[in-house]
Parts: C-alpha cells; structure tokens; sequence
C-alpha cells in the first residue's frame, strides 16, 4: 500500500523478530559457498530514523530495541549478537536512533559474489532507500511493485536464492495474495528459501495466509511465532510470526535459540512462541 510508512513502526518487537531471524536464515545459506540471490520485495527505507517525529509519535521501538539495547554487552545468541553489532555499526554514539531496517541487514551480511535486489513502491520510502544505499551492479534498488517483482526476478541465475517478504497487510486480502504469489513463485523457483513475515492481529487473519499454504503442495514449511500477550498491552498486534519455506538445516538451531532468547527478554515470561513445522519435509 503506497500509505503505509514503516517508520512509525521502526524498532518495535515484529522487527526483532524478523531481523533477527532473517539474519539466521541467511547465515545458514552461507554454508554453501556459492553465489546467491536475495531480493527484500518490501524493502521500504532500508534505515530508519528513531528521533524522527513518525518513530516518536507511537514509541513503538519501546516494545523492542528500546527494551533490549541495554542488554547489547551481554552473552547472546549468535542470531542476536549479529543483529546488535549491526546497529552500533549504524551508531556512532552509542545510541540506536539510526535504525537498520532488513535491506541493510541483507546488504550487510552479503558476499563480494551474492546479489541482492531491494524493491519498495512508495516515492518517499524509495527516495530514503536510494539515499541510504549506493546501487551497484550486484546491488539493485528497484521502484517496482513486489508482485511483479517476483515474476520477473525468479528464478534467479545463481539458482540459489533468499526472498524476504513482509508486507503491511494493510489490506485483508494481502495475506491470501502473498499466499498466492509465493505458491506461484514456488512453481517456478522450487528451490528458493523463502521467508514470509506476517502480524497477529485480533482479526486472526494470518490464517487465511497459513491455511493456503498449508494445502498448497509445498513441504518444508517451517512456523516460528512470537505472542507477546499483554507485555504491551497499547498495542493492537500482539505478536508476528515468520514462514521460512525450505529453511536451510544449519540455520534450524540458531533460529530455535534466538527465539527462546527474545521471548524471554521482550516479554519476562509473558509471551507465548511457537517453532514447529507448518507442513513437514
């Protein structure tokens, strides 16, 4: 949706998850030392600024970095530890303020021989990606529609490839659309990994998004979910989850840890999680 702005949701508990765990996703990926292609479909600004007027407005970072920089000094998990040193890298004061979204992650974690392709529609949101991050030949910035991003881009050359999707699910019907998309995506790319982010809300209509894939055909599909509960009770969604289709076995441990480890510090015993398959190999 071209109204939707990240920003004012920058830093909140969904985006740990999801940086975190994308993050662990492709470390499982570099097991393999053979180029890769990574497209972020959903892209937005790539980093955010957390004194901005949009990210002040609701405090949502409150409810995620804001809760847990202060613990960056101690052990963590592998997946966390890299997510902590990638925002002091992005802060030169010690703070988080500026915060990186998942196509700095993704840019972060590439290799001199991987490909990556960020892709968002919204003119402002495209403008701060394209400040934010010079393009290059193995780096694409691309004001395309992420549906058709996906028909045009897979399969890839490298025939290994990562795709992060995680729309605003603004609109009800998105969460039976990036079904779709990526059950068509799936025909033509089978061996992709692909990692779909998707919010609880009181509506509960993830499950249209999980029910589709469930009867689909595709196997190896693996459910993570993080429910806050009542940890952060001014907010509407309670949680997120994440759908990794053909998760890479190295990463299965990491991913289990890191969510151990942020449900217990985000929520202090409050939170729910789930880590199970959604339909098995």
């Amino acid at each position: 949706m071209l109204s939707y702005q990240h920003t004012y949701h920058a830093g909140n508990h969904a985006d740990v998850l999801k940086h975190v765990i994308l993050g662990d996703v492709l470390a499982g990926m570099f097991n393999k030392d053979t180029p890769l292609f990574m497209l972020d479909a959903f892209a937005s600004r790539g980093i955010y600024d957390l004194n901005s007027a949009e990210a002040l407005k609701n405090r949502e970072f409150d409810t995620g970095i804001g809760k847990l920089w202060p613990l960056r000094f101690y052990k963590h998990p592998e997946g966390v530890a890299r997510w902590f040193k990638l925002i002091a890298s992005a802060n030169t004061d010690g703070t988080f303020s500026r915060f990186p979204g998942s196509t700095a992650l993704l840019h972060d974690m590439c290799r001199d021989f991987d490909r990556l392709s960020a892709c968002d529609l919204h003119p402002q949101e495209f403008d701060s990606l394209r400040q934010a991050f010079q393009a290059s030949r193995r780096f694409n910035l691309l004001k395309r529609d992420a549906f058709e991003a996906l028909k045009a881009l897979l399969p890839p050359k490298e025939k290994r490839g990562l795709i992060f999707l995680d729309p605003s699910y603004e609109v009800k019907e998105e969460y039976r659309g990036i079904a779709k998309a990526v059950i068509d995506a799936h025909h033509r790319f089978a061996t992709g990994v692909y990692v779909i982010w998707y919010p609880l809300l009181p509506a509960n209509r993830h499950n249209d998004l999980l029910n589709d894939l469930k009867r689909s055909g595709i196997r190896k599909i693996l459910r993570l979910e993080l429910d806050c509960g009542d940890a952060f009770p001014d907010m509407q969604m309670s949680g997120s989850g994440m759908l990794i289709i053909n998760p890479p076995w190295h990463a299965e441990q990491a991913m289990k840890a890191s969510l151990d480890w942020i449900c217990e510090q985000l929520t202090e015993g409050k939170g729910r999680k789930q880590f199970n398959w959604l339909v098995a190999e």
